[in-house]
């Protein structure tokens, strides 16, 4: 749902005392690969994560306490920091705090047993090789854009935030309803009237690419508030009836708000981004141009879009061996070692590669993996 946006997990639970811990997010998905650092005194508490369900009673005060939570494509692993840690940051005039989250999915549900009618596949099949057992997906007369706005507003009132205080919304999204971008409209719809709204395209990494994209603008002091909306409809796009592909989608949308604070407080410590374009090839929704005639023996193409093609293979080899280097070069560029570690949530885009990437990085023993 967030950025890439096609899976919601959510996670809440105390570390261990006595442990050093670091808060280690991180997000894989399409063919890039993204991590930031978080500090726990500065995580958001109960209230923040109330999309969890079950969450348990906030910190007392100087009791910092890890929380984790993932909001469908975001992964988040969250600890203790240190001054040290945050030196390695550029001096900037404020820092920035998450403040409320909000996450919204479709009502129709659509279950393994449901694909089985119109495809040659079983429950069994499904669930085995994906963990997934039901997807929510949008009615032909939803909109993409009404479910980013629930999203945005569950977080708003979650943060005690007037939409009419958001001076920006940027909406992470792969699958707008218009071509042109959806960002206003969602900024419409939830009341920010007065909000520069933009929607920033990066597939699975596109909440993450929206949360540092966001924090720059409140730590430069231009932005005292923002909304970020990570929301995608890959139902509309992926090939019902190839199993390969379509019963890893679905649609859904989650927010949060991040506001300014102090900078010794930020609360992001640091982030590690990348992209390889020369994997394009091997996950996409491509356009296909009809020629048309313009007269005088010229041609220009007549767009339409092709349906979701994926190259599971190349998707997994790149996941697996591009992830754990991005934390490792998370961790050593903020002087983190892998025993501070505390909380690990994946992008889960299936059980396999999440149990593969569990037992390939080394990070002493983190109290959370995909489920």
């Amino acid at each position: 749902m967030v950025g890439g946006n096609h899976c919601q997990a959510q996670m809440e639970q105390a570390a261990p005392q006595g442990r050093r811990s670091a808060v280690l997010a991180l997000l894989s998905g399409g063919l890039a690969a993204q991590a930031f650092l978080l500090p726990a005194e500065r995580a958001p508490g109960a209230r923040e994560w109330r999309s969890a369900r079950s969450a348990p009673s906030a910190p007392g005060r100087g009791e910092p306490k890890p929380r984790a939570a993932a909001l469908a494509g975001l992964a988040l692993v969250l600890g203790a920091s240190s001054t040290r840690r945050r030196s390695k940051l550029r001096a900037l005039p404020f820092g920035i705090s998450v403040v409320g989250t909000g996450s919204a999915a479709p009502e129709t549900v659509v279950s393994n047993d449901d694909l089985s009618e119109i495809m040659e596949t079983n429950d069994e099949w499904i669930s085995q090789r994906t963990g997934i057992r039901r997807r929510h997906v949008l009615r032909p007369e939803e909109s993409l854009a009404s479910l980013s706005a629930k999203a945005a507003t569950k977080a708003l009132e979650d943060a005690k935030i007037s939409p009419e205080d958001v001076g920006m919304v940027i909406h992470a999204t792969s699958t707008p309803d218009d071509i042109f971008g959806t960002g206003p409209q969602v900024a419409s719809l939830i009341g920010a009237e007065s909000a520069v709204a933009f929607d920033l395209t990066a597939a699975c990494s596109g909440f993450v690419f929206a949360l540092v994209t966001a924090s720059q603008y409140v730590r430069s002091g231009a932005f005292k508030s923002v909304v970020i909306v990570g929301a995608d409809c890959l139902s509309r796009w992926v090939d019902w009836s190839d199993r390969g592909t379509s019963v890893l989608f679905g649609d859904g949308a989650g927010a949060v708000v991040i506001t300014a604070t102090d900078a010794k407080d930020d609360a992001l410590i640091g982030f590690e981004l990348g992209s390889d374009g020369k994997g394009a090839c091997h996950l996409g929704v491509l356009a296909d141009n009809e020629a048309i005639s313009l007269g005088g023996g010229k041609e220009a193409g007549s767009a339409s879009y092709k349906k979701l093609g994926m190259n599971g293979k190349e998707v997994f080899r790149f996941a697996t061996s591009r992830v754990p280097e991005t934390l490792r070069k998370l961790l050593e560029r903020h002087d983190v070692s892998a025993e501070e570690v505390d909380w690990l949530l994946l992008h889960q885009a299936s059980k396999e590669s999440g149990a593969f990437l569990k037992s390939g990085i080394h990070l002493g023993q983190p109290n959370g993996y995909p489920p």
